[in-house]
């Protein structure tokens, strides 16, 4: 978890029954490998599979829902970007994707706003073994399109971090703009970094670039230290920055458990000529 650090001060701290038994369940991952069922209100309902083959059951799991969330957005017209695939790769067995999956525009229009795993089975299939999951995915689209005109460039000062070490983050936008920047953790938890009570003005130039901590931040001793969750050995976390053209309050619920969902149903209610985002995932060891 990201922790405000503030010299001198505390703050923000799976016989012939048997064989039938599978043949039916053979036919069943046959027709539906990848299949995409609608269900209305903008949900649909996924199944997909994946050989376990030089993989682990739970890596296979984790393939199987990479692919049920892009065959989703696929359906509904939305193209899964580059940054997406990179993220997917990326997320690892110690991960979660579901918790990724609740907090990552993955695309540059379509957003998963909420998804339920209904089946989740591990089957020997004539010698192979299979993970199939089942997922219901409700797909949330943004309005209009984007402005070419409208950009933003974000970076950290590294990717692999040891607890403890500090995050730097510059922001360079193309149009005049508002920044705001949050991290998100592995357990759900979402803070804003920026604005905040010491720098409360996000308003950003075209093309001069944001250095956070801000120098105001850095002369009171401010800083954005990484912490692992406790019983945590390596964990991901992601910082989100957003650029809107028109000053926004980001609505998040206060309850920890509805925090992402509730981000996510606010991003997706903002036209796309409004806002551009930027994912800048990073990993924390010991």
């Amino acid at each position: 978890m990201l922790r405000y650090v503030v010299i001198f001060l505390i703050m923000l701290t799976g016989c012939s029954r048997n064989v039938e038994k599978m043949h039916k369940q053979e036919v069943v991952l046959n027709q539906h490998i990848e299949q995409v069922k609608p269900l209305g209100d903008d949900w649909v309902e996924v199944t997909t599979s994946v050989e376990i083959v030089n993989l682990s059951p739970m890596e296979a799991r984790r393939i199987a829902i990479q692919k049920a969330y892009i065959l989703a957005l696929e359906y509904f017209g939305i193209e899964v970007g580059s940054r997406t695939l990179s993220l997917l790769s990326e997320t690892n067995d110690e991960i979660t994707l579901d918790h990724f999956s609740k907090l990552t525009k993955l695309t540059t229009n379509g957003i998963i706003l909420q998804k339920e795993v209904t089946n989740d089975v591990t089957e020997l299939i004539d010698g192979r073994m299979y993970k199939a999951v089942t997922i219901k995915i409700k797909i949330g689209k943004q309005k209009g399109e984007n402005d070419p005109y409208f950009s933003i460039q974000a970076s950290l000062n590294k990717t692999y971090f040891k607890e403890n070490e500090l995050i730097e983050i510059e922001i360079t936008p193309s149009l005049d703009c508002y920044i705001t920047v949050l991290f998100i953790s592995s357990d759900d938890n979402v803070g804003t970094i920026f604005p905040n009570k010491y720098s409360k003005n996000n308003f950003a130039k075209a093309g001069e670039t944001i250095a956070l901590p801000t120098d105001s931040d850095k002369s009171i001793g401010l800083k954005y230290k990484v912490k692992l969750l406790e019983n945590m050995k390596k964990d991901t976390e992601m910082i989100k920055v957003i650029a809107t053209k028109k000053p926004v309050n980001i609505i998040i619920n206060d309850k920890y458990e509805t925090a992402l969902e509730s981000l996510q149903n606010w991003l997706v209610t903002i036209p796309l000529n409004e806002i551009e985002e930027e994912d800048l995932q990073y990993f924390i060891m010991r």
